[in-house]
């Protein structure tokens, strides 16, 4: 027979498990696992298609080539970066032959300044000298293959540099295979080429082979400026760095997911685009997570993505969750042996999953300020936002909300197709009507309106994204939330 004692302590188990429950639903725990509904089968034969086979093949000969130094040997067939990237480059026209041409491959070249700075180590200096003498410039490239979109040039890149190092940066003799940084970055990236050429996209998709990196973000820094000039509408870019190793220096092996960095502002496109790659990304490879860092890189760390952000286009950089920091920048360590193929093979199928989506997603909202409902007492918010689109299959739009204090989205409402209408100006904007003017939409538009009752914008971040009658969702926009305070002049502090 059970004591009164007995019971009382299976009773308190019971409401504190309760309790922890309802604590985790309520918070930003349960929001990490919010995924898109329903598995996109188009989708999952693209992640299907991604090959351990060609992964190991790829990364054995890209490794081979000794040291790949942006400034090592581009004479030999065997060793350098003039051999890695015409290797790189006829595994992209493989691949656009076996697209039917519709994969467009092409050397993006620029020139660089000639080091002069050899931190006093004659011995690196005299190798350089004996290859490059006194020449001033080096044109290099990165190694480019683009598929170009049904529909539109929104593009979505995704790179790799392709370069290595060893301890010394100018160092062009000793032996750096870099079989984790950068090779398995570069690995993933081709292998999401090759699959994905083999399919059409709504969006364009560009494949790089960074070089420079290692020096100075040269190559990503070139094509981002490049982006910029050019007036590219980037809608995402990832790069991936250090993606090939499952066990860090800690001994620690850890293969169950890769990290996502995205920088600062918490509501910025980049940190949209780094939570769209886990929303969309892990119910199709499944016990692999992406765990989102929320900050532009490591601690002191920078790489590719960063030459994009800075520039004002949406980038996260992919990098395995447990480093082994002592093979990185040392001389002849970063080796194939330490590398798991394994482990970027399945890097490549989240990844080919979110590309896969995003290129065929419906483009991003524009958001207008929101406003708040007083009346009735009841605080709700008013969500307006329009949707340039030629898209003809939109079948409608779902709202995302978080609280505060969370950087994960934690519910989504579905509000279905909303009946289009003429958006009038709304409240709302920085300082309210104090001295940033009327906020919101001041010039009436067509868009969608919707609702939320009892749902006070003081209290929670909202988002929308468009979806499709595929299924197929489009990267959150949210508004831009008012950064300034008080009454200000006039009737501010709305």
């Amino acid at each position: 027979m059970m004591k009164n004692s007995d019971k009382s302590s299976i009773l308190f188990v019971l409401i504190l498990a309760i309790a922890v429950s309802l604590f985790a639903m309520n918070s930003g725990v349960n929001a990490q696992t919010l995924h898109i509904e329903k598995k996109i089968p188009t989708i999952e034969e693209i992640v299907s298609k991604v090959s351990l086979d060609e992964v190991v093949r790829m990364h054995d000969k890209l490794v081979s080539f000794g040291n790949r130094n942006t400034f090592s040997d581009t004479v030999s067939s065997t060793w350098g970066m003039g051999a890695a990237r015409r290797w790189i480059y006829s595994e992209f026209m493989k691949m656009s032959e076996a697209s039917g041409g519709r994969l467009q491959v092409y050397y993006d070249k620029f020139e660089l300044d000639m080091p002069t700075n050899f931190r006093n180590d004659d011995e690196v200096e005299k190798n350089f000298k004996e290859v490059w003498g006194d020449a001033e410039k080096l044109e290099v490239s990165n190694v480019v293959a683009v598929l170009p979109g049904r529909t539109d040039d929104i593009r979505f890149i995704v790179n790799g540099h392709m370069d290595s190092r060893a301890r010394h940066s100018y160092d062009i003799t000793t032996l750096a295979p870099g079989a984790v940084d950068d090779a398995s970055g570069t690995i993933v990236m081709m292998e999401l080429a090759r699959v994905l050429s083999q399919y059409e996209f709504d969006h364009t998709l560009v494949f790089s082979a960074d070089t420079g990196e290692e020096q100075g973000l040269y190559g990503a820094n070139h094509m981002a400026q490049t982006a910029l000039d050019e007036g590219w509408e980037i809608a995402g870019v990832i790069a991936d760095d250090i993606v090939g190793n499952d066990i860090g220096g800690n001994g620690v092996r850890d293969g169950s997911g890769v990290r996502s960095f995205s920088p600062d502002p918490v509501d910025s496109k980049s940190r949209h685009w780094s939570r769209y790659t886990k929303y969309v990304g892990e119910p199709y490879v499944p016990g692999f997570k992406i765990n989102l860092v929320f900050r532009l890189d490591r601690y002191g760390r920078g790489g590719d993505h960063s030459a994009f952000t800075r520039r004002g286009f949406p980038g996260t950089r992919f990098t395995e969750l447990n480093e082994h920091l002592e093979l990185q920048h040392r001389d002849g360590t970063d080796l194939v042996e330490t590398a798991s193929r394994e482990y970027m093979t399945k890097v490549a199928r989240i990844q080919a999953a979110i590309l896969g989506q995003a290129a065929n997603a419906p483009k991003g909202v524009t958001m207008l300020n929101p406003s708040r409902t007083r009346g009735d007492y009841d605080y709700s918010t008013t969500l307006q936002w329009t949707h340039d689109t030629k898209e003809t299959d939109i079948a409608g739009f779902k709202v995302f909300i978080r609280k505060t204090d969370s950087g994960y989205w934690q519910e989504i409402v579905d509000v279905g197709m909303v009946e289009k209408q003429q958006l009038g100006g709304g409240r709302g904007g920085r300082g309210g009507r104090g001295r940033g003017g009327r906020g919101g939409n001041q010039n009436p538009r067509e868009g969608y309106m919707v609702k939320l009752q009892h749902r006070s914008v003081d209290d929670y971040i909202f988002g929308v994204a468009a979806y499709d009658t595929e299924g197929y969702i489009g990267i959150v926009a949210t508004y831009d939330p008012p950064q300034t305070g008080g009454r200000g002049r006039g009737r501010g502090g709305q």
